[in-house]
């Protein structure tokens, strides 16, 4: 038996935006082990980031307080090189392809470390997309599986961490939505 239900709608805020963007980016660092599905996390990562500022102009349009805040605010978001990054990935991803991310990988080395005249590193992704490595420690020993190391990146000249950038990518726009809370506060 099946009991119809309707949802009652919910006002979407930036501060939900925000924590819609904080739920991929969480995916990322999940799925980071992952070629085929880490892209579609970042994917949903950056359209969620981006969506924060312009639910907060929705929100607050015609507020006077807010508009001159922001119209400071985003002029330093214009000028902040890594914001503007995240910006024209979304943008890149949306409207024309998806962004050229690379990965860099390798095994975990035991905390005790590797002492060896021959060492030998595989690398493959299974047939779902995982990353798996394995490394062999002295000729005559078998091959074993260890827990494989990735990092993403895209060359815009310089090698950018994927994660490391949409972590500040965060962190930055928290720190906008926090001052325009306290502002708002103030002024209300």
């Amino acid at each position: 038996m099946l009991i119809k239900a309707q949802m009652v709608p919910l006002p979407v805020t930036a501060g939900e935006k925000f924590r819609e963007a904080i739920y991929f980016f969480n995916r990322m660092i999940e799925t980071h082990t992952n070629v085929r599905v880490f892209p579609f996390h970042f994917s949903a990562f950056l359209s969620a980031l981006r969506s924060v500022t312009f639910y907060l102009q929705a929100q607050y349009r015609g507020n006077a307080v807010f508009e001159a805040w922001y119209d400071k605010k985003q002029q330093e978001m214009r000028g902040d090189p890594l914001l503007r990054m995240l910006k024209e990935m979304r943008d890149e991803e949306l409207h024309a392809r998806p962004v050229q991310l690379q990965f860099l990988h390798g095994p975990t080395i035991p905390d005790e470390g590797i002492e060896t005249t021959h060492l030998e590193i595989g690398a493959t992704t299974d047939g779902a997309g995982e990353v798996r490595t394995s490394i062999k420690v002295g000729a005559n020993e078998k091959e074993k599986e260890v827990p494989p190391i990735v990092h993403w990146v895209v060359d815009l000249p310089d090698e950018i961490n994927i994660l490391q950038a949409c972590d500040s990518g965060l962190r930055r726009i928290q720190a906008l939505l926090e001052e325009w809370n306290g502002l708002s506060k103030q002024a209300g």
